[in-house]
């Protein structure tokens, strides 16, 4: 016998109508597909909760209407293992107020939006402050990279990915439409703390020809990425800097900007603690609880 979909729609029948115009606030049970009727009232839904729904695969789908969701400000997902992307891209256009994004435990989990090269042409997450990715070991990207031109993550504060083990670029895009002649620059002036932990198929950080800029960075760990080409440096000013490069011309750049006394800048696939304008060395660094950990139980496999 088939066994029976669960949908949402016999979940909580109050929910539609006046009666959910006052909920803010909603943690959800299991289902394999969530908000695909267009009956509910969610419009003053702040927070959404979604965890160890075993059985999730979409979480909006149907003809939803996407002003019920205006208001949605922090979307925590945890433990969905058959989930395989968060966002449709008609959702992911309209999620004006949404500041957190918190994603762990999500096995299958693929992409963060459906189709994302398709909505990247289109403004998104403008309030986005928050992305903590954790243990997501399908995962092969965050997001285009052109999400973050025209100021679409202007707001970013903290960006942390950890034990994203498939992960191979946190921001793809084509190379082959990048001239090697001219590099773009992207300033994200807002991102406070990064974290790149035990990402061991970490390529780079973004692809060839573009230049990311973090002025305001405090905190700046990258840990157990040993195939990384994205180079990281501080330069004068304490920006930080992370720029991808071609494998032939690592050396040369290295060798002609590590002369400049006030930069600082890292070996290719180093771990780096670095925060405030000051480096911990080696030792340092592997002393973190979280980083040491995985780095020992990573090359003991």
């Amino acid at each position: 016998m088939t066994k029976k979909k669960q949908r949402s729609k016999v979940m909580v029948p109050e929910m539609r109508g006046e009666a959910s115009t006052s909920m803010k606030y909603l943690t959800i049970s299991n289902f394999e597909e969530l908000f695909e009727y267009s009956g509910y009232n969610l419009s003053r839904l702040k927070i959404l909760n979604l965890s160890e729904l075993t059985e999730l695969r979409l979480i909006w789908s149907g003809p939803i209407q996407v002003e019920n969701f205006q208001n949605l400000t922090q979307l925590t997902v945890k433990d969905c293992k058959r989930l395989r992307y968060i966002f449709s891209s008609t959702m992911a256009r309209n999620l004006p107020q949404m500041s957190s994004l918190d994603i762990s435990d999500c096995e299958e989990l693929e992409q963060i939006i459906e189709n994302d090269q398709a909505s990247s042409q289109y403004h998104l997450f403008p309030n986005l402050t928050l992305i903590d990715i954790h243990r997501c070991k399908n995962l092969k990207c965050l997001f285009p990279v052109t999400l973050a031109h025209g100021g679409q993550l202007s707001k970013l504060y903290q960006l942390n990915v950890r034990r994203v083990t498939k992960l191979e670029q946190v921001f793809k895009g084509d190379e082959a439409n990048v001239s090697k002649y001219e590099e773009k620059v992207i300033h994200l002036s807002q991102l406070n703390t990064m974290m790149l932990d035990g990402i061991p198929n970490l390529v780079s950080f973004s692809p060839m020809g573009y230049h990311f800029v973090f002025q305001s960075l405090r905190l700046l760990q990258v840990g157990v990425c040993p195939n990384v080409t994205t180079r990281f440096r501080v330069d004068s000013k304490q920006s930080v800097h992370a720029k991808t490069q071609a494998s032939q011309s690592v050396n040369k750049i290295i060798v002609g900007e590590s002369a400049t006394s006030q930069e600082t800048a890292w070996p290719i696939g180093s771990n780096i603690w670095w925060q405030n304008g000051k480096e911990d060395d080696s030792e340092q660094v592997t002393a973190l609880p979280e980083l040491s950990e995985w780095e020992n139980e990573w090359s003991n496999k």
